[in-house]
């Protein structure tokens, strides 16, 4: 029988066999039948012998000449039926499982038999009658076996001698006690005992003995009930095998070893999630802040293809910085509505410029026999995730010829749509062997294909528990020299046009924050620049410090409605900061904005006194959003004494210039060369009544005081370029026009005295 080839038609395979089980040579779960998920699910990737009970010739020896075989399904004890092959060139072993029997069909003798001997391994008895519980403890005490018995309250009823040899305590003195509280241990609780654990099978607990010594054992726990089948408690069964000469003191440095080593592995993904961010909130936010000028129809496009990615590499940065998180199996997807046919284009034009820069022709061919839903119900950004990676290996991995994104529609329902996503290429394609491996994480095919190529070997091994997760497969054929054609399969919930999250786009207006001092902490120049620049253009003046201790000084004296504050820096971080602030009894809004996305940053920033948090790379609408939240929570602008507050400020130009002297000066040189031609056309404007023209000279004005931070300006000349809506009358208006010369002038005299002493006068 030909089971099944390199093509790997998963549904075909269903079909005809919908229990199905691939495994490879070392027993480790490949893929298994659609039906036989819904029985145990989370046995993929694991080792066959831990999820189903093999006849005991076939341990080492799948292909044993049975001609109908069934195996055992530990999870529920039903059976498949079924018979092993090999398929021919490949190094994997099939279960051709045709039917499922929910109930085992053995004697009372065998199931008890069965129950009994399967204890050392990696089951665990559900349930025990009481009138076998001595019995039990007769067989698992001549096993090396401790064993207590407990009632419903959680007191220790029966303890037998092997127990109590490895406790250390004395069975007179366990009776009656209940364990959890006698040897502080939680796995002896009563309330857990009805969790999902008591089917977990046996666990490794540390246990501390009676003379303080730490020990460690394998324990399972098993229900026990009375012959008229009601609940009278539990056992527990626990074998140490801590007694082996050197474990504890291999077990002690072990355990140092693993705390050091999850210490390195928080500090090594705060610091690339720091390293990473830095960069990133650079591009996002300068493309941003691009979007807003005047471009061409082709600057436009390209804009568009850099945010595109740049937003899908944030969210898998997001997740692949926590390692922890992808390890556990924690990632959490989305449920929301989403078009996959503009899923795809977003995807193609991310790609698209790769390929012609290698020369390769793109293709994408829609559905032939069926149309995509327009709103499906999923989570668009890993799939946009799983399908950029196959793209681009494709892309990677292909010198000449083609690389095609193609979507076909198996079955189609009224509440759902099956799909696959399939990428066909032309290019170096991989051999037999490594097609068991190519999920595996940092896999690749030979050391030279990454010197080559690049990559992690992350890729893939991502993609197949994002899908996994979804509920799909991968159905994988290639062939050495001639290509690869990779393709995933997942069922969506067709959804409603409602379901599509709504865009809500906010509009502030550019006087949001006039009349604000805002101040940036941050040593990473970059980053100062980003935040100033998207900032100033609502208005606030924004003041600079470069670690903490020069905000603490800063902060003595003056007064500021928001503080921005990074978490990393030199001299002193944004932690401790914040705290010296509260110490000293400071009251205002502290924000951090950091580039650590780690799980428990957050609670770190707002346990050391933050307000809030935001992570970069900086969203401008977030941010500002965020901040105008926090003003709005407090009382009026803060304000510090008039006789400390500047009439004007070159921190603003000094962020933009990066620093550099020369440039500030030919910046106030050219102020004090245009205002007075400025003030003029304004006082003219004003004497004929020309709201228009007013209107467009005080447009001008404004972000020549923005950025020199004139803030007894800030609100009037914004009042004055409304005056064309009549909001204001012929009397304010002289009055706001004769404020603005008395400021500007008494400005232009004090840069005058700057820029002599700048130029050596």
């Amino acid at each position: 029988m030909n089971t099944l080839s390199l093509s790997f038609n998963y549904v075909q395979l269903n079909r005809l066999f919908p229990y199905f089980i691939l495994v490879d040579q070392n027993m480790k779960i490949l893929h298994i039948g659609d039906k036989l998920k819904s029985i145990c699910r989370e046995c993929q990737y694991e080792n066959l012998t831990v999820h189903f009970d093999l006849p005991q010739s076939m341990l080492h020896d799948l292909l044993v000449d049975i001609e109908n075989l069934s195996i055992g399904v530990r999870q529920t004890g039903g059976k498949i039926r079924g018979r092993w092959e090999r398929p021919g060139g490949l190094e994997c072993y099939f279960f051709a499982g045709e039917s499922y029997d929910e109930y085992n069909t053995e004697t009372k003798n065998e199931k008890d038999a069965r129950q009994t001997t399967d204890i050392p391994g990696n089951t665990l008895l559900k349930t025990i009658p009481s009138s076998d519980v001595h019995y039990l403890d007769a067989i698992v005490g001549n096993m090396g076996f401790g064993f207590i018995e407990m009632d419903l309250e959680g007191r220790i009823r029966y303890a037998n001698a092997r127990f109590s040899e490895m406790s250390g305590y004395a069975i007179a003195l366990m009776l009656n006690q209940t364990p959890d509280l006698l040897f502080g241990n939680k796995f002896f609780s009563k309330d857990d005992v009805y969790s999902d654990q008591i089917n977990a099978g046996l666990q490794e607990v540390v246990f501390t003995d009676a003379q303080g010594k730490q020990r460690l054992w394998l324990a399972g726990r098993a229900l026990k009930y009375n012959e008229r089948n009601e609940n009278t408690g539990w056992v527990i069964t626990c074998f140490d095998f801590s007694g082996h000469q050197g474990f504890e003191q291999e077990f002690i440095t072990a355990k140092k070893d693993a705390e050091k080593g999850a210490g390195i592995k928080a500090m090594f993904l705060a610091n690339i999630s720091h390293e990473i961010r830095t960069p990133m909130n650079a591009i996002m936010s300068m493309t941003g802040l691009l979007s807003k000028t005047t471009l061409t129809e082709d600057q436009e496009y390209y804009l568009q293809t850099i945010q595109t990615a740049s937003e899908s590499l944030l969210v898998i940065i997001d997740d692949i910085l926590d390692l922890s998180k992808i390890d556990a199996g924690k990632l959490k997807l989305e449920h929301i509505g989403f078009s996959l046919t503009v899923l795809f284009d977003d995807v193609l034009q991310a790609v698209s410029h790769k390929a012609v820069k290698r020369g390769l022709e793109l293709n994408y061919f829609p559905p032939k026999d069926g149309t995509i839903a327009p709103t499906l119900m999923g989570d668009p950004y890993r799939i946009t995730q799983v399908v950029l990676n196959l793209m681009t290996n494709a892309i990677k991995f292909t010198e000449k010829g083609s690389v095609e994104l193609t979507v076909l529609v198996l079955e189609d329902t009224p509440d759902d749509q099956e799909i696959e996503i399939l990428v066909k290429d032309t290019g170096i394609g991989m051999d037999p062997e490594f097609l068991s491996h190519l999920f595996d994480d940092f896999s690749q095919e030979f050391e030279s294909e990454t010197r080559k190529y690049g990559g992690t070997g992350l890729g893939m091994g991502i993609s197949q528990k994002l899908v996994s997760q979804m509920g799909g497969y991968f159905k994988v054929k290639s062939q050495k020299g001639l290509g690869s054609e990779i393709s995933f399969v997942i069922r969506l919930q067709k959804g409603q046009l409602a379901d599509v999250p709504e865009q809500v786009s906010v509009h502030h207006h550019e006087d949001l924050f006039a009349g604000r001092r805002f101040l940036i902490v941050d040593d990473n120049e970059m980053n100062r620049l980003v935040a100033s620049t998207i900032l100033l253009a609502y208005g606030p003046q924004i003041m600079i410090a470069e670690n903490g201790q020069e905000a603490l000084d800063m902060l003595t004296d003056e007064a500021y409605d928001i503080i921005l504050m990074d978490i990393q820096m030199p001299v002193l971080n944004g932690y401790d900061t914040s705290k010296a602030l509260r110490k000293r009894g400071y009251t205002g809004t502290i924000i951090a904005l950091t580039a650590s996305a780690i799980e428990g940053e957050r609670e770190k920033c707002i346990a050391a006194g933050m307000d809030d948090y935001i992570t970069k790379p900086i969203n401008e609408t977030l941010l500002v959003n965020l901040i105008d939240n926090w003003i709005q929570k407090t009382a009026d602008a803060v304000v510090a004494p008039d006789n400390d507050l500047p009439l004007y400020s070159l921190d603003g130009l000094r962020t933009i210039s990066k620093g550099r002297e020369d440039f500030v000066t030919k910046m106030i040189e050219m102020f004090c060369a245009q205002i007075p031609d400025t003030l003029l056309q304004l006082n003219q404007a004003s004497a004929k009544g020309d709201l228009e023209q007013l209107s467009k000279l005080a447009h001008k004005l404004k972000s020549t005081i923005d950025h020199l931070a004139i803030l007894p300006l800030q609100r009037t000349i914004r009042e004055i370029e409304a005056a064309a809506e009549g909001n204001v009358s012929a009397t304010e208006l002289a009055e706001m026009i004769a404020a603005v010369n008395n400021v500007l002038n008494q400005v232009m005299s004090e840069l005058n005295e700057e820029i002599a002493v700048r130029n050596g006068g």
